[in-house]
């Protein structure tokens, strides 16, 4: 199986932390190769006292459950600026993807992107 993730789906262009848990856009897992999905992900910590990524998948892009590998919920809390790359596994059995980003503190100075990297489905 050859991959080599060429295609790219902005999730979250760069922007300010909210307190909140803000979802980025969805990706239709239906036009993925083997469903899989890498994350590319920007975070800047500001003000913050930490930020909070987590992954989630969603067969109707309406519920979506939180993606967990192992028994281990895929989810990183970041502590300083940092670039990061998350490899997920297949996600089989589900038509839709998706991360979300929380801030904890004072959001000033803060910001979180991201970008779905994929093979496009039926590619070599």
């Amino acid at each position: 199986m050859s991959l080599d993730y060429s295609q790219a789906q902005t999730g979250r262009a760069s922007a300010i932390l909210t307190t909140g848990e803000v979802a980025g856009t969805s990706l239709d897992l239906t036009k993925v190769k083997n469903k899989l999905v890498t994350v590319d992900f920007s975070f800047t910590k500001g003000s913050l006292t930490n930020g909070v990524i987590k992954f989630y998948a969603s067969k109707d892009d309406s519920t979506y459950d939180q993606v967990y590998f192992g028994g281990t919920a895929m989810q990183e809390t970041l502590t300083a600026d940092g670039e990061r790359c998350y490899t997920l596994p297949p996600l089989h059995g589900w038509n839709f993807f998706r991360a979300t980003l929380t801030g904890s503190g004072t959001t000033t100075g803060s910001a979180g992107a991201f970008v779905y990297r994929y093979d496009k489905l039926g590619s070599p």
